[in-house]
């Protein structure tokens, strides 16, 4: 790029030194006059000074210039700014490349933005954290999950549940597993997956936690009802026999020929003993299919909830009261607390008193060993406004590795259990659009939680 004003300045100056040095060499040649050469020496020093600060001025510019993109500032202006010195035009692409830095700078942060927007919004908690453990991420969704604010440490999230972070620092890249997590006495089930990535000089890791708990429920529904389907079909494969063994007997006492029963004289004590031995065994088979045949039907055939409005504190008190001689035998220790004097509940009267004596009753079945007995009934109110009632007692418990089998059905740690209460009450609750979740710590505390 020429600038013909800094060109014809450069060139005049240039000319002066010139014609500055001559005269020089012409009064030390001829003169010899001392003053003339000082006064000579002294121009042709100024000249040179002001020719170096000439040449300079653009380098100052230049370093300006650096100075203020490197400290991020494109406000300074540069065009015009020395317009008698003929650098106008690279004072204007000075300005023209402030601009377009100062462009891509709104670009970017208009894209930080919508990522910061997008990642509030998605519904896939994300956490991301350094080597250190130090949390540099840690979204709305993953802030609704873990029920926190803040995280500073990756570390923090064992005061929620014992083991999280271990589990989430030993996850390697592209890794998926499932972590059960209590949350407000509620078990969530996470998808939990992990990233490496490395920004700004530092090794970073994304963690992604998705609830599927809704998806595991629905999956395990659709599977239960595929098990009544296939158990049922074998309860009628397993009837046919027994039929067909009710017709030998009766071919016993009929003959083949006339198609008559057979004469008094015909029966024998063999025929006898044999027909009361067989009886016996299809009457013991058929009853024991029955019995089973009615625990299904007592999870499969739900009646549709009869919703009313009613006082859940007045029934609660009803259905103590039939306990009341339970608890006074088995020396158990009954508590009810309720802060308010009212609760009203939209809910079917006669399918909560069947979820509340279930668990009820499986309280006062927890105390094998235990002496200081006790069952606390709470009602009350979340930090949503929801209402909620807790079964609490201090026996036996749930060992933790049968705690994610307890619902389902036929599932059991009694020897006389049938193993459908809780199923059933699960399914009862959600006809009432609501939840049963509990927390157990064993031989000292088992909550469950209805939640509305």
């Amino acid at each position: 790029m020429i600038y013909p004003k800094l060109t014809i300045v450069i060139i005049v100056r240039v000319f002066a030194l010139l014609v500055n040095c001559i005269f020089l060499a012409l009064a030390w040649v001829y003169y010899k006059d001392v003053l003339v050469i000082v006064n000579l020496l002294i121009i042709l020093s100024i000249q040179i000074y002001f020719f170096i600060r000439k040449l300079n001025a653009v380098n100052q510019d230049l370093e300006n210039f650096f100075k203020a993109i490197r400290n991020n500032d494109t406000s300074i202006k540069f065009q015009n700014r020395r317009s008698n010195l003929g650098y106008n035009q690279l004072f204007t692409q000075f300005d023209l490349i402030n601009k377009s830095i100062q462009n891509i700078k709104i670009e970017n942060e208009n894209r930080n933005q919508y990522f910061k927007v997008l990642v509030e919004h998605v519904g896939v908690g994300l956490v991301s954290f350094n080597e250190k453990g130090k949390v540099f991420l840690f979204n709305g969704a993953a802030k609704e999950i873990f029920n926190k604010t803040n995280l500073f440490h990756i570390q923090h999230l064992d005061r929620i549940q014992e083991g999280i972070s271990g589990l989430i620092l030993n996850l390697e890249p592209s890794e998926q597993k499932l972590i059960s997590l209590y949350r407000n006495y509620e078990m969530i089930q996470l998808s939990v997956k992990a990233t490496k990535l490395k920004m700004s000089g530092q090794n970073l890791t994304l963690v992604s936690f998705q609830d599927i708990k809704n998806e595991l429920d629905d999956k395990e529904l659709d599977s239960w009802q595929k098990l009544i389907r296939i158990l049922t079909h074998e309860i009628m494969n397993s009837i046919s026999p027994v039929n067909s063994s009710l017709s030998t007997l009766i071919d016993f006492y009929r003959d083949d020929d006339t198609n008559k029963l057979i004469s008094n004289n015909e029966v024998d004590a063999e025929m006898i003993s044999d027909t009361v031995s067989g009886l016996e065994i299809i009457d013991e088979r058929i009853k024991g299919l029955l019995d089973f045949i009615h625990r299904f039907r007592d999870i499969a055939i739900i009646p549709k909830p009869n919703i009313q409005r009613i006082d859940i504190l007045e029934r609660i008190v009803k259905i103590s009261n039939l306990f009341s001689e339970k608890f006074k035998s088995s020396d158990i220790k009954f508590d009810l607390i309720c802060r308010e004097k009212k609760v009203d509940l939209n809910v079917d009267p006669v399918l909560l008193d069947q979820v509340i004596i279930n668990l009820l009753t499986n309280s006062t079945q927890a105390f094998r060993g235990i002496e200081d007995r006790r069952i606390i009934l709470r009602i009350g109110r979340n930090e949503e406004d929801r209402s909620f009632i807790e079964v609490e007692d201090n026996g036996c418990g749930i060992e933790k590795d049968l705690q994610e089998e307890i619902f389902v059905p036929f599932f059991t740690t009694k020897k006389d259990g049938s193993g459908v209460g809780l199923s059933l009450s699960r399914q009862l609750m959600r006809l009432h659009g609501g939840t049963i979740s509990f927390k157990s710590i064993p031989n000292k505390q088992t909550l469950f939680r209805l939640q509305f």
